[in-house]
């Protein structure tokens, strides 16, 4: 097999060059996504030390139910029953404790800054997070729509977008401090 073969056969590429720019390009993207994600975390780690008192117990608590469930409901996406698992429940609940403490920490500190810099969420930004929702699932947008208006969720989306505007505002004003 010659290597221009080897490109057809790996997808539509003419030859082993147009083949290895793809999977650079590929790299390069991928490499920018992993430093965001971490440029990202590395945000909240530090929003959440700035809040001058401790996080609410009961947001805390709420926070590490939301993981439970999140992991449980991962479990069962795989056909994993979390009840046959032998997970120690109390402990891994207990687990999250510290990560929790600092998500609603930099939460808190996320929803004080939208709020001073009047970030806002329009419909139409809520509408296209449903329309690509609705790709991703293969659905349309009028049956993702009418599910979250039946689950109570459009004001989980507008939320979601109100915190990932306010994080990109912050981003786009903060140099981040190596740890």
């Amino acid at each position: 097999m010659c290597s221009s073969d080897l490109a057809k056969d790996m997808g539509d590429f003419e030859n082993l060059a147009a083949l290895r720019a793809r999977v650079r390009e590929d790299l390069e993207h991928e490499a920018r996504h992993t430093a965001d994600r971490e440029a990202r975390a590395s945000l909240m780690k530090q929003l959440a030390g700035r809040l001058p008192f401790g996080a609410p117990s009961s947001l805390v608590e709420r926070e590490m139910d939301r993981r439970i469930e999140e992991f449980a409901q991962q479990l069962m996406d795989q056909k994993i029953d979390p009840r046959q698992t032998g997970i120690d429940w109390k402990s891994f609940r207990d687990g999250q404790r510290e990560a929790s403490e600092d998500a609603v920490r930099s939460a808190l500190v996320v929803s004080e800054i939208a709020k001073r810099e009047q970030i806002q969420v329009g419909e139409d930004e809520v509408m296209r997070e449903i329309e690509r929702y609705a790709e991703q699932t293969g659905r349309t947008a009028a049956a993702v729509r009418a599910s979250l208006e039946k689950e109570g969720g459009l004001s989980r989306v507008s939320a979601g977008l109100r915190r990932e505007k306010t994080i990109d505002f912050i981003m786009s004003r903060v140099t981040l401090l190596e740890e």
